[in-house]
């Protein structure tokens, strides 16, 4: 073989010339070629080096896979950092921007007032942190509802004030925000509301009577317990004075107690549909017991003349009822009831020259 081989044929010949497959004479032309070429001789320099051992190659591969596992932890981290303040920014925007539709128990009406066909309604919040926007009116079918969006107060939203007028042609009722604040003329109380959602048709449902005490506990004097008589009519329900009640309320005076439950009785009689009779019993200073009743037909027969008084004494126009029963149908009519019969407890205290 020639010894002048060119470099890739030598570059060929070079893997089983290092395997040692190769013939003498081939060999000595290798050989000869790599005297005088720098090139060829540093690959087979590099071909007979020892491979890296399995180890080296491990830790390279283990140092690879920290790098990634690093990088891939950074990834995981601030697609994190990204999601939490997305959400922070989300929830932000929803509490001090955005906020949610105001409720009736966040809304306190400050002040009501008509004005040329307009109803004008002054609003708050009892709660200092909270602050309404985008007030609202809409009517339809006799009915207007005012609504507002409630968010944490803030530079954007600074005040729960507002002042709404709602225009009255064709209006009957009016809503604040779900709850009823007008009807027919007259501005509905929270104390009314509360008394038409305790009504209840069966004397014999203690927890309902519990409601009913509950929403009239402004009119009946506390502590008492109750009985009530179902076992045949005439259906009674009766608030049972202790013994001790006197030395409970040194200030108090039968005349006073008297008035003010028989008050309070109507508005009971007309919150259950079958009780015919409300009863109070307490503590004489001789030692005996006092019991009083107010019937279902005593109440009726009163309507029509204490209607009248209170017409003359308010400047009304309203017309009585057949009975106390017809009053719980809506909010206007039981709050005149009230109205009615607490004028009633106010010129007995006011004669008595004692205080409510």
């Amino acid at each position: 073989m020639k010894d002048n081989l060119p470099c890739a044929v030598v570059r060929d010949l070079l893997p089983i010339y290092v395997e040692g497959l190769t013939e003498p004479e081939t060999n000595a032309a290798v050989e000869a070629h790599l005297k005088t070429c720098p090139a060829c001789t540093a690959r087979l320099a590099a071909m007979r080096a020892p491979e890296p051992p399995p180890e080296a190659e491990t830790a390279k591969e283990v140092d690879y896979l920290k790098k990634v596992k690093r990088r891939s932890w950074k990834r995981v981290v601030l697609a994190v950092l990204v999601t939490v303040l997305v959400l922070m920014g989300a929830l932000a925007a929803k509490v001090f921007i955005i906020g949610s539709p105001a409720s009736a128990e966040t809304t306190m009406v400050l002040r009501t007032w008509t004005e040329k066909e307009t109803l004008w309604v002054e609003v708050s919040s009892p709660v200092s942190a909270n602050a309404f926007w985008g007030w609202k009116t809409k009517a339809e079918n006799g009915t207007a509802y005012i609504t507002a969006r409630e968010v944490i107060v803030s530079p954007i939203h600074p005040t729960a004030y507002g002042k709404i007028g709602v225009p009255l042609e064709g209006v009957e009722e009016v809503y604040l925000c779900g709850r009823l604040i007008w009807q027919e003329g007259e501005i509905i109380t929270r104390e009314v509301l509360a008394l038409m959602e305790a009504k209840t048709p069966y004397v014999g449902d203690p927890s309902a009577l519990n409601r009913i005490a509950q929403a009239l506990y402004n009119r009946l004097p506390a502590p008492y317990t109750m009985e009530l008589e179902t076992s045949a009519r005439p259906y009674r329900w009766t608030l049972v004075y202790p013994d001790d009640y006197w030395e409970l309320n040194p200030a108090g005076d039968a005349e006073t107690l008297n008035a003010r439950l028989e008050s309070a009785a109507p508005l009971m009689l007309a919150l259950v549909d079958n009780l015919d009779e409300v009863a109070w019993t307490y503590p004489e200073s001789n030692g005996q017991r006092q019991t009083c009743v107010v019937t279902l037909e005593e109440a009726n027969a009163r309507l029509e003349s204490l209607t009248d008084a209170y017409n003359d004494a308010n400047g009304t126009d309203w017309e009585a009822l057949e009975s106390v029963k017809d009053y719980a149908q809506s909010p206007v009519m039981l709050q005149r009831l009230d109205a009615i019969f607490w004028q009633v407890y106010v010129d007995a205290v006011q004669a008595a020259g004692t205080d409510y």
